[in-house]
């Protein structure tokens, strides 16, 4: 994106994903999973972790399921909520992404938040993030009835902040909402968080290791 003089534009729109970029969520989630699947008498290995970053919920059950009986799936989905829940006021905040949206914010280009998660692990986040008020859209697993690696999540999220996807950028940690991001045909920053292999991050436009305005201008 080019502009008079041959200066570089700001994308039209920008698409955040939400668990291990805007917040590190992952410790969390990997604690409450570690409870109930040992309640189970299953231990989860960091295999098994990778095999489901950046996965919808149902995903992860059907994985572990398959690995150990996990009974009804509304059980638990109430065990690992609450497992979640008792820590996530623990949760750190990402201030290289807060600080960005609310610089793209100022320069009035409209940000969106597409995950994996439920809506409303979604919505405690960017309020987490003291973004309730800047963050246009968001989308949860449940929002959407294709997830990620599909492009349906960001295709969504353009469409709700009614630019095409081709003129937005995206930022992911995660192979899986990479391909997503990257199929949706948005400009793709993958963040280095935690201990994401880099072959996982191969397929982004762009790896930084902090998020800047800079690094979403193609």
């Amino acid at each position: 994106m080019t502009g008079r003089g041959g200066e570089r534009e700001l994308p039209a729109g920008v698409v955040f994903d939400c668990d291990g970029t805007l917040i590190d969520t992952e410790p969390l989630s990997e604690r409450a999973w570690q409870e109930v699947l040992g309640r189970r008498g299953y231990v989860p290995t960091a295999e098994d972790f990778a095999a489901v970053l950046g996965r919808p919920g149902t995903y992860s059950f059907t994985y572990f399921d398959e690995r150990v009986g996990l009974g009804d799936p509304d059980v638990l989905r109430r065990e690992m909520r609450a497992a979640f829940d008792d820590c996530f006021e623990q949760v750190e905040v990402f201030a290289d992404a807060v600080a960005t949206i609310q610089e793209l914010h100022a320069a009035r280009v409209p940000v969106a938040v597409a995950s994996s998660s439920s809506r409303r692990h979604v919505l405690r986040s960017i309020a987490s993030c003291g973004l309730a008020d800047v963050v246009v859209a968001a989308f949860g697993a449940d929002d959407v009835d294709d997830h990620k690696p599909h492009p349906r999540p960001y295709l969504a999220a353009a469409e709700a902040l009614g630019v095409p996807a081709r003129r937005c950028s995206a930022v992911e940690d995660s192979r899986v909402g990479i391909a997503s991001a990257s199929a949706a045909g948005m400009f793709t920053v993958a963040v280095r968080r935690g201990n994401v292999p880099e072959a996982d991050l191969a397929g982004a436009d762009r790896v930084v290791d902090e998020i800047t305005v800079a690094a979403l201008v193609p």
